[in-house]
């Protein structure tokens, strides 16, 4: 999802006040405008399906108000 490439189709979605907010919610997280937001959304859902984001929150259960920042690297050759 460089900056150089061309994108020459754009796409009118109507969200209702909760989505807008989610929406808000995972642009900063991906620290992305909501274009973007939804661009690596699609990308993440459709093209790699099985990847997880290198950046999220770890929610501990059962108490869902305590989390903290997660950051996944790739496995090495050594691990």
């Amino acid at each position: 999802m460089s900056d150089s490439v061309i994108r020459e189709h754009s796409v009118t979605v109507r969200l209702s006040t909760e989505e807008r907010a989610l929406l808000e919610t995972l642009a900063a997280r991906f620290q992305l405008d909501k274009s973007a937001t939804i661009r690596k959304a699609i990308h993440l859902a459709l093209v790699e399906p099985g990847r997880l984001p290198q950046v999220g929150q770890f929610v501990a259960a059962p108490n869902e108000t305590v989390t903290f920042p997660v950051r996944l690297s790739e496995r090495g050759s050594h691990e």
